[in-house]
């Protein structure tokens, strides 16, 4: 297996400056990873000189990647980065730090299923439990989403979208849903930035958006687990389309 060389530009000095560094050796890292490189890293002393930081800044940065399973360090072969599947995916660092690049098909796959296994047992929980109060959130949660159904605005309607998500998983007062949904809440911010740009897969998601609401509202909590189960659907579907044109154009 090939592997890549890591080559860095010097960092800005900075208050945060460790994280900094940090953060650019888990992108190089995951770029590697996604071109099945991957990446072995210069000595530690040209390693400095390249990103232009003190020893004990560069060991701190490593000693982090190294913790959440990104890099290993041996003492003859140096500093090289681990498969993907030995990082801690579900580390809220690792998510936010595959959401900045370009979007990668596995790991939008991934977050659809990660939702398919969270979000329809969330909402028939919903059913079940939510206080009038929560259904109320819920429904000025919806109708916000429905008024601006063809903005252009990608932003505010993954907002919009968040906060429906972010009401239904709070009414079925399951706190591991919650911290959950709070740990891939800024991958599924990235990956609905790209859904929501395609028309008809934003109706979709609002009508099914609806439907849970319906099942919710109605206490049955079969319909409110099949509507979000179809609205998870129709995302997976809108993601493969996403990933053929991201095919398309490389």
């Amino acid at each position: 297996m090939h592997t890549a060389s890591a080559n860095f530009e010097r960092l800005n000095p900075s208050e945060n400056l460790h994280s900094k560094v940090t953060r650019a050796l888990a992108l190089r890292v995951i770029e590697g990873e996604r071109a099945s490189t991957p990446v072995v890293f210069p000595n530690e002393a040209g390693l400095c000189e390249q990103i232009g930081v003190s020893r004990s800044i560069l060991r701190e940065a490593v000693k982090v990647l190294v913790d959440k399973g990104m890099l290993e360090v041996k003492p003859r072969s140096g500093t090289r980065s681990r498969p993907r599947a030995e990082w801690n995916l579900l580390d809220p660092d690792i998510l936010a730090w595959q959401s900045e690049l370009e979007p990668d098909p596995r790991f939008l796959r991934d977050l659809c299923e990660v939702r398919l296994a969270i979000e329809p047992t969330a909402a028939a929980f919903a059913a079940l439990r939510a206080t009038p109060e929560e259904i109320e959130d819920i429904r000025v949660c919806l109708e916000r989403r429905e008024a601006h159904l063809r903005s252009s605005e990608v932003e505010l309607a993954v907002d919009l979208d968040l906060q429906f998500q972010g009401a239904v998983i709070a009414a079925s007062h399951n706190p591991l849903f919650h911290q959950l949904n709070a740990v891939i809440r800024q991958p599924f911010r990235t990956a609905l930035g790209y859904t929501s740009r395609l028309p008809a897969a934003a109706a979709l998601e609002v009508q099914g958006c609806r439907a849970i609401f319906e099942g919710i509202v109605g206490r049955n909590p079969l319909a409110a687990r099949t509507a979000s189960e179809e609205t998870v659907g129709l995302a997976m579907i809108a993601v493969e389309q996403i990933i053929r044109s991201l095919e398309k154009s490389s």
